[in-house]
Order: structure tokens, then C-alpha cells, then sequence
């Protein structure tokens, strides 16, 4: 095949976009996924349930809101069901159009995305911003617990002062990985205790299920029944509601398989900071940053074309240079992979 040339990652690009790409990738490291994939039952089961497209799914995904209120002990109306939890980040920018908006970089683009789409008043705050007796700004705050890219993981207790103490805010943390790491995080057992807050939830990463589109947002009634009035109808589609009703019921990662998933992210680290000219970050998930001696664009591409193993390239992030990728940890011998075609590309005998 022709030799590709290297491209800059667009403002708001993303990982898993080897489809750009004519070639035949082996491991994908750009996707924050549960790593070894879908459950197998879970995808028998979807297929049994098939001929279900044949009919419009629920108007307002009624069955598995009710399964959610079960989950996390809500009502209905504090739980609205999306097509992703990225249409849940542009419902909120559209419902506070023009506000004021602070976002917590480096992270997830589309916070930006649909505050710039809206008309926000956008700034920016480092991860450092943040202290338990600070006053936030009047407005929006957006945040990613645990964070995206970098795997750094907010404290509860630190984050509930601050909704707390800070009701002139309305808080909008995302926990699409919340599965993805040991630290008791979560904010969902303050939903019913703070007007000014909003948790974005995911059923897509821990599940392994990106392609199905599938999140929800928690909050109060009121700030969630002016979400739904802009969500169009049938948003979420028959298969994705099946599915998010079987991974309740069925599936979880069990704290045996994460320890065991984040003992193997640790050793890939370790592994990389070996390779001369590598900064390995610290994480708490399993997924992390590493900074390289090549610009992230062109090593991207080398491992395409030479290897087919995707990366994520780091540089659109906020703050991070060219030189930044982002790793999610796959299975040893995918690990195993990747770090072999590092060491030949930079000479590491």
C-alpha cells in the first residue's frame, strides 16, 4: 500500500478511527473499552433479539429508565436516557445556551464541541483549579471523573464540598469510567441532595458496546425535564435499549477482573518507561498518556502502516503538546505487540 501522510488531528477528533484507514488493524489502543471486549452472551443475545428493529423503539426509553431508577435507587424523571452520553453533553449546552462555561483541561473534546456549537462563554482551568474551600464561577463547570485523558481521579468527598458550597454552579461530572478504576468516586448518591448538579454515565465503555450509542444523565427533576424537552424522539434505538436491559440484569465487571485489568495496565506502563525518550504519566485507569520523541501524528501513522496497531493521537487535546499519545491497556500479548514495534521504531535493542 502507499506510504500514508501524516495527518493533524482535527479540533474534535477521536480514537477507534482506524476506518479512516486502509489497513488491517491488529490492536486498537485508542479506545477506552473493557478490554478483552463484549460479553459473547450479550451479543447471542442481541442477535436472538434482532427482528426487534422491525418496530419503533419506546418513545422515551420508558423499561430501562425504570431498570436505572432501580439501579441507583432515583425516580424516573431524575434519569434521562441518551444516544450516548454525547448527546447528553450537546443537551445540556443547548438547554444553557449563551452561559457561562469552565472546563477542566486536558479532557473529553466535546464539552467544547457543544459549547461552542451553543454559544457558550467558554474558559478554561487546569485539574489544579480545584480545592476544597474555592468559589466557582457562576455558570456551567464541566469535568470528566475519571479524568479523559490522563486517568487522574477527583476525590468524592472533594467534589461534593465544592457542589456543596458552590450552588451559583451547576456541575456537570462525567463518570463514563468510573468502572475503570478502584476509587470510590462517584457522585450518583448525591443526585437527590443537589439541584446543581449532573452526572453523565455511560453504558458503552464497561460493556464494550461504542457502536450501539447508549448513556444516561442523572439529576434533578426539574434540570432533567428541560433535557427531554429537547431530546428528539426514539432517540436511542430498539438494540441499544435491549442491550442496556441485558447488561444490567447480567453483566459487571467484577473487582477480581478489575484488579486484575489495572495489574496488567501497571505493568504496560512499566514496560514503556523503559523505552529511552518515553514519559509514561501516572494513572488510576487503565488508560494513561504518554509523551514520546516523535510527534504523535507521525508515530501514529508508522504504527498503521508498518505494524497496523492504532494510538491515540493526544496532541488535540488542550493543553498537550505533539508529542502526546493516549494508550488503553489491552491484553498481554497485544501489549506485548506495541511495545515490541516502539523499541524498533526508536532503535531500542
Amino acid at each position: 500500500m502507499p506510504h500514508l501522510t501524516k495527518i493533524k488531528a482535527e479540533p474534535f477528533s477521536h480514537g477507534n478511527d482506524g476506518y479512516r484507514f486502509q489497513s488491517n488493524i491488529q490492536a486498537d489502543f485508542s479506545t477506552n473499552t473493557w478490554y478483552k471486549g463484549p460479553d459473547r452472551q450479550l451479543l447471542s443475545f442481541l442477535k436472538d433479539e434482532m427482528s426487534c428493529i422491525a418496530n419503533y423503539p419506546e418513545l422515551h426509553a420508558e423499561s430501562l429508565t425504570g431498570q436505572l431508577a432501580d439501579k441507583h435507587h432515583l425516580a424516573n424523571d431524575q434519569i434521562l436516557i441518551c444516544n450516548g452520553s454525547a448527546e447528553a453533553i450537546f443537551l445540556i449546552a443547548q438547554a444553557y445556551q449563551g452561559i457561562s462555561s469552565r472546563i477542566l483541561v486536558p479532557t473529553f473534546s466535546e464539552y467544547e464541541h457543544a459549547c461552542q456549537v451553543f454559544g457558550h462563554k467558554v474558559s478554561y482551568s487546569g485539574t489544579g483549579f480545584l480545592s476544597d474551600d474555592m468559589s466557582t464561577p457562576q455558570g456551567l463547570l464541566w469535568m470528566c471523573n475519571p479524568n479523559n485523558p490522563t486517568g487522574q481521579v477527583f476525590s468524592r468527598e472533594l467534589l461534593s464540598q465544592l457542589v456543596k458550597h458552590n450552588p451559583q454552579t451547576l456541575f456537570i461530572v462525567d463518570e463514563a469510567y468510573t468502572e475503570f478504576c478502584m476509587d470510590d468516586c462517584s457522585l450518583v448518591s448525591f443526585i437527590g441532595k443537589f439541584k446543581n448538579l449532573l452526572v453523565l454515565k455511560s453504558m458503552t465503555k464497561n460493556y464494550c458496546l461504542p457502536g450501539l450509542r447508549l448513556g444516561y444523565v442523572l439529576g434533578h427533576q426539574s434540570v432533567i425535564q428541560s433535557l427531554s424537552k429537547l431530546r428528539p424522539p426514539w432517540s436511542v434505538n430498539s438494540l441499544a435499549l435491549k442491550a442496556g436491559s441485558y447488561a444490567l440484569k447480567n453483566s459487571d465487571v467484577s473487582e477480581e477482573e478489575l484488579i486484575e485489568y489495572l495489574s496488567l495496565s501497571r505493568s504496560f506502563r512499566m514496560e514503556l518507561e523503559q523505552i529511552k525518550g518515553f514519559e509514561v504519566l501516572p494513572s488510576s485507569t487503565g488508560f494513561f498518556l504518554v509523551k514520546t520523541p516523535m510527534e504523535a501524528g507521525e508515530l501514529k501513522l508508522r504504527l498503521i502502516e508498518d505494524y497496523g496497531l492504532l494510538v491515540r493521537d493526544a496532541s488535540n487535546f488542550r493543553t498537550l503538546s505533539d508529542y502526546h499519545i493516549r494508550l488503553a491497556t489491552l491484553t498481554r500479548e497485544k501489549n506485548n505487540l506495541l511495545i515490541s514495534a516502539l523499541k524498533e521504531i526508536f532503535n531500542v535493542g
